[in-house]
């Protein structure tokens, strides 16, 4: 055995060799996993194949549990249709060629359906060129663009989003806020575009729970959507914390994303029945925003860097007024955490959104991408 400080020594001298020899090592096991993914995209057997593209890649519970929800929408309304799931790292990597390797074996009864989410961008990520790559390569094909939040930083991007995006008349662009919708319908005249809720909004009515509620949930991103500093929650935390127990979470998570879509089922409803445990969460994350109604728990939104929560949140109003709450700043958020406090509520919301949304979709989708048939 080489003891410790031998060890250092060799990295200490030799440490480039070990991370070249690494990086190569795993730039080979990337290729390898990527070229038996694509093997994948064989002719279909099935009348009707659905092509799920970007699947969540990170462990996050709100886009896992869009992945979630998408995948339930999708067994519901296709359970006769085959399904391939893939990454957006699968389909935009620069080993194999995935669009046209699709456009190959695409059939005008098959589907594609783009992961839901914060992904019409150019804040980083690839599956705003994910998008770009397959319609540029299959532009005539029938795609169901999940609810997606858009923001561009830079113009000549937002064109060039814009003339791709144009050229799939049969693709339905669904956009989950206000903000997001008046730019869509700005961006892509061509196309139809319908403002809808996140379909995570699909669980809220789904659960009961009757168990004791205490305390005070804070759900707090820490990334840099985040709006406010540790200092100023932490004011608020001690605020709350004289008068009842706090506890901080997020809904990111150290578990692996490959160990989460295992069982998606159970670490999304695990994050339910966590927030169910308290009389009030405090988040700036949509989807603790989310997960808050699924349990029943009414919510105080605080402000992010973006639009995307504090919009968001318009889907409900008029529908669970009692249970949603959008603070200002942090000293509104405690004088309606003093509020709400004090009501006595059922915990036991309907499922509004799966009733006049996700209900409908399939049929909204058909009536456009399938008009010719």
């Amino acid at each position: 055995m080489i003891n410790k400080k031998l060890r250092r020594k060799i990295r200490k001298y030799f440490g480039f060799i070990y991370s070249k020899a690494l990086a190569k090592y795993k730039e080979r096991k990337y290729k390898e996993f990527v070229n038996n993914d694509i093997t994948r995209l064989t002719p279909p057997i099935s009348q009707q194949r659905i092509y799920y593209l970007g699947i969540t890649e990170h462990p996050n519970l709100g886009d896992m549990g869009q992945h979630y929800c998408i995948l339930n929408w999708i067994s519901k309304n296709f359970p006769d249709s085959e399904l391939l799931s893939f990454k957006s790292s699968t389909v935009v990597n620069p080993f194999v060629d995935f669009p046209s390797k699709l456009k190959t074996i695409y059939r005008p009864n098959d589907i594609i359906i783009f992961q839901s989410g914060y992904c019409t961008q150019d804040l980083g990520g690839d599956h705003e060129l994910m998008h770009r790559m397959i319609i540029d390569k299959i532009p005539y094909a029938k795609i169901l663009m999940m609810p997606q939040t858009i923001f561009f930083q830079h113009e000549k991007n937002k064109k060039r989003t814009s003339k791709s995006y144009n050229q799939a008349t049969n693709m339905l662009f669904l956009a989950r806020d206000t903000v997001s919708y008046n730019m869509a319908k700005e961006m892509f005249p061509n196309i139809e575009v319908q403002a809808f809720p996140d379909i995570v909004t699909t669980l809220i009515g789904k659960y009961t729970f009757e168990n004791e509620r205490k305390g005070v949930c804070f759900c707090l991103r820490d990334d840099s959507e985040k709006f406010y500093s540790d200092k100023e929650l932490q004011n608020l935390k001690k605020q709350i914390e004289e008068i009842e127990p706090i506890t901080t979470t997020d809904t990111t998570i150290s578990t692996s994303e490959e160990k989460i879509r295992k069982n998606l089922q159970h670490y999304i409803e695990k994050q339910i029945i966590f927030f169910s445990k308290y009389k009030i969460v405090i988040t700036d994350r949509y989807h603790g925003t989310i997960f808050s109604l699924a349990a029943g728990t009414p919510v105080i939104i605080i402000k992010t860097n973006d639009h995307k929560v504090i919009t968001g949140a318009n889907w409900f109003k008029g529908v669970y007024d009692d249970y949603v709450y959008v603070a200002s700043d942090l000293k509104e958020a405690y004088k309606l955490y003093e509020q709400i406090k004090t009501k006595k509520l059922t915990h036991k919301l309907s499922p509004y959104f799966e009733e006049n949304y996700y209900s409908h979709l399939k049929e909204i989708f058909y009536q456009l991408a399938f008009k010719e048939a």
